[in-house]
């Protein structure tokens, strides 16, 4: 009877993985778009869907034949709702634990950020790692979009991890919870990366939606505050991350003559003064290496042209920070924590507290690392 007992029990607990389904038996979702028609206050949810012939590998290779991406749509008064029928209409089962992106609207950014992002950050399904971007395109082409050669959108830029690669990137990924962090701060801006497609970089038989990283959109103190797009956002990336590493043009008297390949060090801020305003230097040490010499120059010369003219990108684009109340150079993240006194006189007075008086000094040093083949000597010129 005791062993009958023992063989019952055992059965009932195998039992328990009975609900279990085989992985070739759901689909996955992998990122989900977010979008909101203030008119008719309603969320429009966009979900990418791959199987697991999407995500697999066998022995190196894929498979000949195109394998479905699939996009989801469902409309809904909260983002839970539309979900909730998209899921009803779904077979396979729709499995949410491998989501590693979400993508928002600028009518998000305007009308229901902060709604959007307490949902996505209450919910212990997600992992707070995912990457999370916007974008101007419309969701469901960002979604299509695929990697090169037709592989599937797991090699794409929306789906690879945060810093992948890093070293190679212009303006990498951010996640959630990074995110999440910057924009709860009291001082300092947040960032978040823009996503665009591109259609003319690759061509073939048809046409190649690429996607990339574009820009930035900017908060400061939990409000939107617009955008920085083009070489001024790989620039402010490059500033605030010491991953980052850019390609960087070098021009004297109007005409280019040199390019080179930077990472900078971290942008150290010199607090001073005892008046409730911050009054602050900026100090980079920043290492290059010579890509390309276009015109025969000193090497003291060509060195001095590259520190001023980072110098000169520094103070452009703090005076563009400042004319959108924007703190891109996270001045004040080390301002309230080494002056919490001050800081809290000055939340007191100012919605903003940065202006063009309050930095004084920009100095930047950098050491050229590696001359690529170059020949030169110091006081002489490059050849």
């Amino acid at each position: 009877m005791k062993k009958l007992l023992i063989l019952f029990f055992s059965f009932v607990l195998l039992t328990g993985c009975s609900g279990l389904k085989n992985i070739q038996d759901l689909s996955y979702i992998v990122a989900i778009g977010v979008d909101y028609d203030e008119a008719e206050e309603e969320f429009t949810i966009y979900m990418q869907g791959l199987n697991f012939s999407n995500v697999a590998k066998q022995e190196g290779t894929r498979s000949s034949e195109p394998i479905p991406n699939l996009i989801g749509v469902s409309k809904g008064k909260t983002i839970n709702l539309a979900v909730g029928k998209l899921y009803k209409k779904s077979k396979p089962t729709l499995f949410y634990g491998h989501i590693k992106s979400v993508v928002v609207t600028e009518s998000v950014l305007r009308h229901t950020f902060d709604d959007v992002l307490e949902v996505f950050g209450r919910n212990r399904s997600l992992r707070p790692n995912m990457l999370f971007f916007s974008t101007n395109e419309k969701l469901d082409e960002v979604f299509a979009a695929k990697g090169l050669y037709d592989y599937p959108p797991i090699y794409t830029v929306l789906l690879t991890e945060e810093n992948h690669e890093s070293l190679r990137e212009e303006i990498g990924g951010t996640s959630l919870m990074r995110f999440r962090r910057e924009y709860n701060e009291p001082m300092g801006a947040a960032m978040l990366p823009i996503i665009n497609i591109d259609r003319q970089a690759w061509k073939g038989d048809d046409t190649n939606a690429s996607l990339l990283i574009s820009g930035l959109d900017l908060f400061q103190h939990g409000s939107y505050k617009g955008k920085v797009s083009g070489e001024d956002a790989i620039f402010t990336n490059w500033l605030n991350s010491s991953k980052s590493k850019i390609n960087y043009d070098v021009y004297m008297d109007g005409e280019l003559v040199a390019v080179f390949y930077m990472a900078a060090g971290n942008l150290k801020k010199s607090f001073h003064g005892k008046g409730k305003d911050p009054v602050f230097d900026l100090t980079l040490n920043v290492q290059a290496e010579l890509v390309e010499i276009i015109k025969s120059t000193s090497y003291d010369g060509l060195k001095e042209a590259l520190e001023r003219s980072i110098e000169k990108d520094i103070k452009d684009l703090y005076t563009f920070g400042i004319g959108k109340e924007t703190d891109l150079l996270h001045i004040g993240d080390g301002y309230y924590r080494r002056h919490p006194e001050q800081y809290k006189k000055l939340k007191d007075h100012y919605a903003f507290f940065l202006n063009a008086k309050s930095l004084q000094a920009t100095d930047v040093d950098v050491t050229i690392t590696n001359f690529n083949t170059y020949n030169y000597e110091k006081e002489k010129k490059f050849d």
